[in-house]
């Protein structure tokens, strides 16, 4: 009996420490997902001499369009690889890319070999939250995993918060500090613990494993796919706009100081929404509610934007925050218990690819709708609409898949 409570001990023990290194890993994830939008101002000015206002906000968006790219590549490639060779193999290797590319940005004067470094940064990140949602709901127990990736999510924003902190000195050393702090992750994560779900089935289904083909060429885990990313595409239309509103917002604050409020402001909203995603869908068993919320949430922030006074811009943020935490937390969750073990880590991070694959379709649009203020007010607000309507159409479509598969 002893030998056997010293076991389970030791396994509860190492499921913890996997639970914590992953937590860092995604604080590191967040805080360089949030660098750019808190210094590209200054970051171009300085290393790329780029000082008009509209040209600095033209190369952000393209930075960012990279960047994204950079995502959906790293999610399918690390997502198939969390399936092929293990959760623990691909987030640790994928850390390690981020780590060098970042440091190497730093310190290159060309701005197109700059992208390129942004690229491979961003598929080393891109697989983050979506493996490491996966393996905590296959080491610890569904009720225990919800509050395991809120937590996950809560050091997420943490990083977002650290990293607008240190952006209020130098951008330099945001960036050095999220490639070094990469680096020591990276050794550490020799101790991450394997999914036993996964171990327990790599020999039966070992063709399956991590298969693209299977993904999209079955009907039934294909139109899974599509139903979430229905479901979560008012995220990333969110965290797509949100950095260009304060541009419509302030009078007396520099776009500088107005961006570290709407992120502190967003983080915290964050925080909050994550937590309360946990303990709701823990209290009822059912997100349904909570989703539903959100959903409500969004469509009355976006679509006001334009009319928020810059004394509540803080507020504002924190109500953006609300739709940004739980939401996407929920519906990875979800999406990840609707499929088998062996292909779990590829459709998770199928979601993150086709969501950010979104992004660049909004930033594309975004770019037009600068050129006119009224213009980018009204074609926000008749986005954001038909966001709603759709995730909305899913999530009613979706209420009966949700209640047979979620088990408290």
């Amino acid at each position: 009996m002893t030998a056997t409570t010293n076991t389970l001990n030791y396994k509860q023990h190492n499921y913890y420490l996997t639970l914590i290194l992953l937590c860092l890993g995604y604080f590191i994830d967040f805080y360089d997902l949030t660098i750019m939008g808190v210094g590209y101002n200054e970051l171009l000015k300085e290393q790329f001499h780029i000082t008009n206002q509209l040209q600095l906000q033209q190369t952000y968006l393209l930075i960012s369009n990279c960047q994204t790219l950079g995502i959906f590549i790293g999610a399918f490639l690390f997502g198939t690889l969390g399936d092929k060779i293990g959760r623990a193999s691909a987030i640790r290797y994928s850390i390690l890319l981020y780590s060098i590319t970042t440091i190497l940005a730093v310190y290159t004067p060309w701005l197109e070999v700059f992208i390129f470094l942004r690229v491979l940064s961003y598929i080393g990140l891109a697989t983050e939250f979506a493996t490491s949602t996966v393996l905590i709901i296959e080491l610890f127990s569904h009720k225990s995993a919800r509050w395991g990736t809120a937590i996950l999510y809560c050091f997420g924003v943490l990083g977002g918060i650290c990293a607008t902190s240190i952006g209020m000195l130098s951008w330099k050393i945001m960036f050095l500090s999220g490639g070094i702090a990469g680096l020591v992750l990276y050794f550490a994560r020799k101790n991450i613990t394997e999914s036993p779900a996964l171990l327990a089935v790599n020999k039966q289904y070992k063709s399956e494993l991590g298969s693209l083909i299977l993904l999209i060429s079955n009907r039934h885990y294909l139109a899974i796919l599509i139903r979430y990313f229905i479901l979560i595409l008012p995220y990333f239309a969110l965290i797509s706009l949100m950095f260009l509103f304060p541009n419509y917002i302030i009078k007396d604050y520099s776009l500088g100081q107005a961006t570290r409020i709407l992120l502190l402001g967003f983080f915290i909203g964050n925080i909050i929404s994550s937590l309360l995603s946990a303990y709701y869908w823990s209290k009822l068993g059912n997100p349904f509610g909570f989703m539903l919320i959100s959903l409500i949430i969004f469509i009355s922030l976006m679509s006001n934007f334009a009319h928020i006074s810059e004394t509540y811009l803080w507020l504002y943020s924190c109500g953006l925050g609300c739709i940004g935490g739980g939401y996407p937390i929920v519906c990875t969750q979800l999406l990840a218990h609707e499929y088998p073990v062996y292909i779990r880590s590829l459709a998770s991070n199928a979601l993150t690819a086709l969501g950010r694959l979104s992004g660049i379709i909004f930033n594309l649009l975004i770019t037009n709708w600068l050129m006119n203020k009224q213009a980018f007010i009204h074609q926000v607000i008749y986005t954001s609409i038909i966001v709603f309507l759709l995730a909305l159409g899913s999530l009613i479509l979706s209420r009966k898949n949700i209640q047979n598969q979620v088990v408290v």
